[in-house]
């Protein structure tokens, strides 16, 4: 699990004003809240005093009170009031936690769970313009969680030959041969467009059936990944003109057990009747996939190179896997085997931006990583080599 990345951590409408919320992201816990203007707090959920769980406490004027001794945390992290001192003693300087940077876009909440400072964080990802098309795209989404290792459940995602032996409705075993097709990078990751064999009219059903009863000789389908967040974006099309749009960001919950926020766009059958069983299809393809997925080894990633046999078809794959690994140099792995075995006995947290401005005074100590931190100009070496100026981003929506 890397830190010093955007995640989604939620959906908007989940997040309400005045009620925080719990969240579990890259092993660890927050509390989230929305204040009065609309904006979303993102917080280390532990409190520095007795080490409650702010999430099950109450907003008071845009702070959290802990639900134990009634500590309140403003948006900033910094304790201001406590209940037991009375309204006019000094407040220790070390009564604060983590606050981490939010954003919206998608109708999600996006957190950067990391200390850079905001000339070095990169931009959102952008890979779904279609959402804001309401005209001729009709989006559905979904939240799931599955029981496999976030980076070996993203790899399966950009993996192009299992569909051929995995899924159903749109496998095909006919001809299983990976089309080559150049792969072109992008500052953050990877996109690549490829052909493959129809599925047979009859694996499809419901509205795709009625829509494809013809026989097809192939599907075109465009594959799109951003480390940033660890998303990507698949976009088949069936035939001219007709095609859908499947973005997926995938939140680790902890080394084990991988949260995916999805959103499918489709220009067919646009009617809402037509949600429910969009819907199930991709439940369906899901489950198909984490039937596999839970069951490889190691389970945990990144695997090494040398210890599995990649082929030409497995590029996608093996361009987020060195992504990643770039950022393991750059000292973003979080020592998950470490906090694990201290769990019970100790409070590590996400650093945050203000704990990187002054490292000194803060009662919880910050996450360790399997290696020093070396290079925290990643975001922006990456941008520069695909020549792209890092601020050159997309605003949130």
């Amino acid at each position: 699990m890397l830190i010093n990345n955007w995640y989604v951590a939620a959906t908007s409408d989940a997040v309400e004003v005045g009620k925080p919320m719990g969240v579990r992201m890259l092993g660890f816990d927050f509390v989230l809240y929305r204040l009065e203007d609309g904006g979303v707090v993102c917080l280390s959920d532990v409190c520095v005093h007795r080490g409650a769980s702010l999430s099950r406490g109450q907003c008071v004027d845009g702070k959290v009170a802990c639900p134990f001794h009634g500590w309140q945390f403003d948006p900033k992290g910094a304790c201001a009031k406590i209940p037991s001192m009375g309204d006019d003693a000094p407040i220790p300087r070390r009564a604060k936690i983590d606050s981490y940077p939010t954003a919206e876009k998608y109708d999600l909440v996006w957190v950067f769970l990391g200390d850079l400072p905001e000339e070095l964080r990169p931009p959102l990802p952008d890979l779904l313009p279609e959402y804001h098309q309401t005209d001729a795209w009709r989006t559905t989404r979904m939240v799931f969680e599955a029981d496999a290792n976030w980076q070996k459940f993203e790899e399966n995602s950009l993996d192009t030959a299992h569909l051929s032996f995995v899924h159903a409705t749109f496998g095909s075993r006919i001809n299983p041969k990976a089309v080559d097709a150049p792969l072109e990078r992008t500052a953050f990751g990877a996109r690549v467009k490829r052909e493959r064999p129809a599925p047979k009219a009859a694996q499809k059903s419901g509205v795709l059936g009625a829509l494809l009863s013809e026989e097809r000789e192939k599907t075109s389908v465009e594959l799109e990944f951003s480390i940033l967040g660890v998303c990507h974006r698949i976009n088949p099309t069936f035939r001219p003109g007709m095609s859908q749009v499947t973005f997926s960001a995938s939140t680790p919950i902890d080394a084990r057990n991988t949260r995916q926020f999805g959103l499918q766009a489709r220009n067919y059958a646009i009617e809402p009747e037509h949600d429910e069983e969009r819907l199930t299809g991709r439940r369906n393809a899901i489950n198909e996939d984490i039937a596999v997925i839970r069951h490889v080894r190691p389970a945990i990633g990144p695997t090494s190179f040398r210890e599995e046999v990649l082929v030409k078809s497995d590029e996608m794959e093996s361009n987020f896997r060195h992504m990643v690994l770039r950022m393991i140099d750059a000292g973003w792995l979080i020592d998950h085997e470490q906090v694990e075995k201290t769990w019970d006995h100790k409070v590590y947290v996400i650093p945050s931006p203000a704990r990187r401005q002054d490292p000194t005074g803060w009662a919880h100590e910050a996450v360790p990583t399997t290696r020093p931190r070396t290079k925290d100009d990643i975001w922006r070496t990456l941008a520069e080599e695909a020549g792209q100026p890092l601020n050159e981003g997309v605003a949130a929506a």
